[in-house]
């Protein structure tokens, strides 16, 4: 009979959290299937950097993938990041576009404090852009996108100097 309460017990701590999450990862996915089809948004001004995703990174998978091209684009003293009309993701709940000063992350297990959240990922197949929390174009050296709600790496960039 203990048995039975402990198990009761546990099951009622954890599974609404589960449902919570579930509903979260719905929602999410939703929302990443709705804007897929939006219109693409570009912003004009002096290129900085520039940086393809990654492919052949150990992060990425059938599951958890994106391709494409990311830049940094320089509007009056702000500082801009554009994804591409090519920049594709696969489908996700949560993902978010960081920076970071140090090289672009690989996998999972590199994901740190060293990369700096801009915005939940606009668009997820084409092009949009984020206003940067910084001015200054040595802050951003690489881009990620991340899957928050599961901890995922989609993908990232290396951002170099364009010429």
């Amino acid at each position: 009979m203990k048995f039975h309460l402990l198990l009761s017990f546990i099951l009622l701590c954890t599974v609404p959290n589960a449902n919570a999450q579930l509903l979260d990862a719905i929602r999410g996915h939703a929302q990443d299937l709705r804007v897929r089809f939006d219109d693409h948004q570009k912003i004009e001004g002096e290129l900085i950097k520039r940086g393809q995703i990654d492919k052949t990174a150990k992060g990425q998978d059938l599951i958890h993938n994106s391709s494409g091209e990311w830049s940094v684009i320089k509007v009056g003293n702000q500082l801009f990041l554009q994804s591409s009309e090519n920049f594709r993701s696969s489908p996700g709940p949560d993902y978010h576009v960081y920076i970071s000063s140090k090289s672009a992350i690989k996998d999972n297990d590199e994901f740190s404090v060293q990369q700096i959240e801009v915005s939940r990922l606009k668009k997820p197949n084409g092009a949009a852009f984020y206003l940067l929390p910084t001015q200054n174009p040595e802050d951003v050296t690489s881009v990620l996108i991340w899957c928050k709600q599961f901890k995922e790496y989609i993908g990232s960039a290396d951002l170099r100097q364009a010429k």
